[in-house]
């Protein structure tokens, strides 16, 4: 069984590599043990963090470059736990939030490291923020192509209550666009919206219902 978006007619895509199961199984075996792995690695994060504590705590003058030292590891320990945070929460049943389109978008380029030339919307959607997040900037990553600081041209028309964002995407395939996009569209597709490429694969539209 091969899994894959389609095209604006509705047919399977045939412009882009097709996602096999045993790929997406592949993902699938990692993502089995991210849960045990969250808990696991907070963990010790959370005792490392403790010790650092303590060293700043310790009695005596410390000399200036050491406490700049533990407040920048310090910095960098809080940030790797909000990754992991944000993370955890793709292993856990969804719950549906509010949030502007316009930031829902912004946060998936930053992830990918790609920078948007948009049009502007004041659309909102509830949907699981962290998943559709991932969908989207697996989506965007695709459509930049290979490479860091890419830029992506989107154009979002909100009508008859859905969203339709259109993306302009690179002639370049990344790695594992098939499994990506696949996955992007099983994440979509659960918040009742879909992705399909166009114009010969040199559009990705994604599509998702608003709220009020």
């Amino acid at each position: 069984m091969e899994l894959t978006h389609l095209d604006e007619h509705g047919n399977i895509c045939t412009r882009h590599a097709h996602a096999a199961s045993s790929e997406l199984l592949a993902f699938a075996l990692v993502g089995s043990r991210a849960p045990g792995f969250h808990h696991d690695l907070a963990s010790k994060l959370q005792g490392l963090m403790m010790a650092i504590d303590e060293i700043g705590e310790v009695s005596g003058d410390i000399p200036p470059a050491v406490m700049r030292a533990i407040d920048t590891a310090q910095d960098a320990l809080r940030e790797v736990l909000g990754l992991l945070n944000g993370n955890r929460t793709l292993t856990m049943p969804p719950v549906r939030t509010r949030i502007s389109l316009a930031d829902l978008l912004a946060c998936a380029a930053e992830r990918v490291y790609v920078n948007l030339r948009d049009t502007p919307t004041t659309a909102s959607v509830e949907v699981p923020v962290p998943a559709l997040t991932h969908a989207l900037a697996l989506v965007l990553d695709a459509a930049g192509g290979p490479g860091r600081g890419r830029t992506v041209e989107v154009t979002t028309v909100v009508s008859e209550g859905h969203a339709t964002i259109t993306i302009v995407a690179s002639s370049d395939a990344t790695e594992n666009i098939g499994e990506s996009l696949a996955i992007a569209r099983f994440a979509l597709l659960r918040e009742q919206g879909d992705l399909q490429c166009a114009a010969e694969g040199s559009r990705l539209v994604v599509r998702l219902p608003v709220v009020a």
